[in-house]
């Protein structure tokens, strides 16, 4: 089972709690569960969700008897898959929204679930936790499964979900409504394994793609949720007026030099990054303003003659994703300089693009696409 967005959630609270009790390394975080349970001779199946506290034991609520005939009180299984007496398979897969070290909820996520019956999909995707900044907490704690019913459990409440009334209400079901997934049911082999790195259309050298894959064993961590710098091309002490700017003296071809300038945000108006090339003697300072992070098309047309830009919002780099929102790492591949570029909403795709910077622009060199579980 899976929960998106926890690892960079439990680092957001572990650096607030320390800011605040610097004479203590222990964080407090929390983690969503979800599990499937069917009950031996019955066709009766229960998926049941909770909310544990650091490294507080997994326990789910009791539901009540005259809805599940007891199947609750089961102990924790752990698993995903079950198949009830008539032959059903039930698989659940969990998951939860990104976490963001700002916004109103941003840290704390809604979390979600999947459902499959017998191969087809009934859910995709259904939140049963809201996110933090929701004004009507109001979660759903288990669902039972029927051939001719699904019975849902919820609890409403600022104490909710370990504490407060429980309430269920019925709805019918009907099995042929749904069709068979493909895509979660696709034949052996068909699907790669969840995590693999697949080379997709618009990717122009191949080989130097496999080679960085090769180079970066972390793959894309990170690349979204803070400033890299892998190739360490821009020295740490430089920021010009009140704006992250960083600058760097790059050679783009042999003999030919730029300043790469970077221009970085990590709030909930900016969390990305704008690479720009300019010439040697330009002076960013002088150039770069706030208003021109407004999305729209001029940001190219506020710029000096010889400048040039590399960032969301462009052709063959993100065109769907303003670029504010798109971060770049940096990686050298026998001895030039690449960018690797990823959006901060990890929802977007491709994955990551790898281009080149050139004189007058970039070229993309490698489109990456991560396998990811499917919802």
């Amino acid at each position: 089972m899976l929960s998106h967005g926890f690892e960079a959630f439990a680092v957001f609270i572990f650096f607030i709690f320390i800011s605040i009790c610097p004479g203590t390394a222990r964080a407090d975080y929390t983690t969503p569960h979800a599990e499937v349970v069917c009950q031996p001779g019955r066709n009766v199946a229960l998926i049941r969700f909770t909310l544990t506290m650091d490294e507080d034991p997994v326990g789910y609520r009791r539901l009540p008897t005259s809805v599940d005939q007891g199947l609750s009180a089961t102990p924790t299984t752990g698993r995903s898959n079950c198949t009830m007496v008539n032959g059903w398979t039930i698989r659940l897969r969990d998951g939860q929204d990104q976490a963001f070290g700002y916004g109103q909820g941003g840290a704390d996520p809604p979390a979600f679930f999947s459902l499959w019956i017998a191969k087809r999909k009934i859910f995709s995707r259904k939140e049963w936790k809201p996110s933090y900044a929701t004004d009507k907490k109001r979660w759903l704690i288990g669902m039972v499964i029927r051939p001719d019913r699904l019975s849902y459990c919820h609890v409403v409440g600022d104490e909710a979900p370990d504490k407060g009334p429980i309430v269920c209400l019925d709805e019918p079901f009907q099995l042929n409504r749904y069709k068979v997934d493909r895509v979660e049911y696709a034949p052996s082999g068909r699907r790669p394994p969840v995590g693999t790195i697949l080379l997709t259309h618009g990717t122009t050298e191949p080989r130097l793609c496999r080679k960085f894959l090769r180079l970066r064993q972390e793959g894309f961590e990170n690349v979204s949720t803070s400033t890299n710098d892998n190739a360490n091309v821009f020295p740490t002490d430089t920021a010009q007026q009140d704006l992250d700017i960083k600058v760097a003296t790059i050679e783009v071809s042999p003999g030919v030099r730029r300043k790469l300038v970077r221009w970085s945000g990590t709030n909930h108006y900016f969390d990305g990054d704008v690479m720009l090339l300019a010439p040697l003697a330009a002076d960013p300072s002088t150039v770069l303003k706030e208003s021109m992070l407004d999305d729209g098309d001029t940001f190219s047309d506020e710029l000096p003659s010889g400048w040039s830009v590399i960032s969301g919002q462009l052709p063959r780099l993100y065109p769907n994703v303003s670029r504010r929102y798109v971060h770049f790492d940096t990686q050298r591949i026998d001895g030039r300089l690449y960018l690797l570029a990823q959006p901060s909403n990890r929802d977007q795709r491709p994955t990551a693009v790898l281009v080149r910077p050139l004189a007058d622009g970039f070229k993309t060199i490698c489109v990456f696409q991560r396998v990811e579980p499917h919802f």
